[in-house]
């Protein structure tokens, strides 16, 4: 358990740097476009088009880490009613199902980029199966990190190891 736990932490380093990347790509890319358009009254197409794919990229991969952090949304109300063990099947339950819809998107999401490995961006002339790799790529790590939670906390727990990463 302790190798899953510093590989999926390695692993989430590289996406935070990724996305912290992406970022002040993106900041850049559109301050400039931003000095074209209304300055020198031009632009071009490869600037949003990059802001575009760089935003997609960073809200997956932001996903992912949200996800291990335990960072995403959550209406809790009636489950915090629950006793501690109602709270914990439901729990469960709940990354079970996340399980599945992220099994769902990994299989559709490397279907749709097969389909377009021949389609070419209009601005940034690359392969329009690179950004749909996202979904699969994006939906992997947030399965990877949901079966860290669920053996973590759920099959394998120990006293120090009730939701981990909360504190963090």
């Amino acid at each position: 358990m302790r190798i899953l736990e510093w590989v999926c932490g390695a692993i989430e380093k590289i996406i935070n740097f990724i996305i912290i990347v992406c970022l002040m790509m993106m900041t850049v890319v559109i301050f400039y476009q931003v000095v074209l358009r209304y300055v020198f009254n031009s632009s071009n197409i490869w600037a949003e088009e990059f802001a575009r794919y760089a935003f997609i990229w960073v809200v997956l991969l932001g996903a992912a880490s949200a996800l291990r952090r335990f960072q995403h949304i959550r209406i809790d109300f009636v489950v915090n009613m629950l006793p501690e063990r109602g709270q914990k099947l439901i729990g469960f339950i709940n990354y079970v199902l996340i399980v599945g819809f992220l099994l769902t998107l990994i299989k559709y999401g490397i279907a749709i980029s097969m389909k377009t490995t021949h389609q070419i961006s209009a601005g940034l002339h690359i392969p329009m199966s690179f950004m749909y790799l996202s979904i699969p790529i994006g939906a992997a790590l947030m399965l990877l990190f949901t079966i860290q939670i669920i053996l973590r906390d759920y099959l394998l727990p120990s006293d120090a190891n009730s939701p981990a990463l909360e504190g963090e």
